[in-house]
């Protein structure tokens, strides 16, 4: 099965050329990459140049900013049977599009597949708090899985877009991924999440200093929020939202993950911040928002 790949990319250049030479080392080559780069300036131009006569790459400029906005031109030139969102500093296995291939070739009935994410230089979680079990993906298994690097759809999904006011580039810089989740399972994408189906990318914690980490944390909670209130969640789930990441704080202290445990009252404070607007948002608007749920 042909995979169209969706990249965007901005600033980095090392991370890139390791991600295609991990593409170049693929036991599945039925495949070409749709890079949307956003470079002001022609610094991919020699890797694209020499990656091109290793497999087939359609080079896009887009230089103005949103991350969703470039995702979703690249959505337009998706030919493939199947397609997916590798992030610029991952790494694919050699056989991993050979088994996401095989996974679609034996049931016809699921329209997406979202696999896991495990660090570069170990075999522990690089997104998840902890394990997940494999399983049929709904709205609250889409909440913890949903990571766009992750999630791969038949062909007929492409139509699916990325709500562009949500992800890096605009207010809301987090979440669209599970928003990209929500609108397949909404389309009619029966789903799946395999954990033994894996890539490597660097865990957020170790690639971050400590105040970029709880920075990129925040910011990814105020797109959880807006999320939250985009989909009108119950309040009731909300509030759980919101407070559970505290639950984890004095967890991760007591196992040693003190840098990960510093983040959550970060994650809380965004959701909340994401999910109300804005804390000097007036009380009778505030009161109307918690009617309406």
């Amino acid at each position: 099965m042909r995979f169209s790949l969706i990249l965007s990319t901005k600033h980095r250049v090392q991370e890139l050329k390791r991600f295609l030479e991990s593409l170049a080392a693929q036991t599945c080559a039925d495949f070409e990459l749709i890079l949307i780069d956003q470079n002001a300036d022609d610094r991919l131009a020699e890797l694209v140049k020499f990656y091109s006569q290793k497999f087939p790459i359609i080079h896009i400029k887009q230089p103005s900013p949103g991350l969703s906005r470039a995702r979703n031109q690249g959505l337009q030139h998706v030919k493939g049977e199947l397609f997916g969102f590798p992030d610029d500093d991952c790494i694919y296995p050699p056989d991993f599009l050979a088994k996401v291939s095989q996974f679609f070739n034996r049931d016809l009935a699921w329209g997406g597949l979202i696999i896991n994410v495990l660090d570069l230089e170990s075999d522990k979680e690089a997104m998840l708090h902890s394990p997940e079990s494999a399983g049929v993906v709904d709205y609250d298994k889409g909440w913890i899985v949903g990571m766009t690097a992750a999630l791969f759809y038949r062909g007929e999904f492409a139509k699916v877009q990325f709500d562009e006011n949500m992800g890096p580039g605009t207010p809301w810089a987090g979440a669209e991924d599970v928003d990209y989740l929500y609108s397949c399972l909404d389309a009619g994408a029966k789903t799946y999440f395999d954990p033994e189906i894996v890539i490597r990318h660097p865990t957020p914690t170790k690639l971050y200093s400590i105040s970029q980490s709880i920075k990129r944390e925040y910011n990814h909670g105020r797109g959880a929020g807006f999320l939250m209130r985009k989909c009108k969640f119950p309040l009731s789930k909300v509030l759980w939202l919101m407070t559970n990441p505290l639950i984890y704080t004095p967890i991760f202290i007591f196992q040693g993950r003190v840098r990960a445990a510093i983040c959550f009252p970060g994650i809380s404070l965004g959701r909340a911040q994401g999910y109300f607007g804005s804390w000097k948002m007036p009380q009778k608007a505030l009161l109307q928002v918690l009617k309406h749920n």
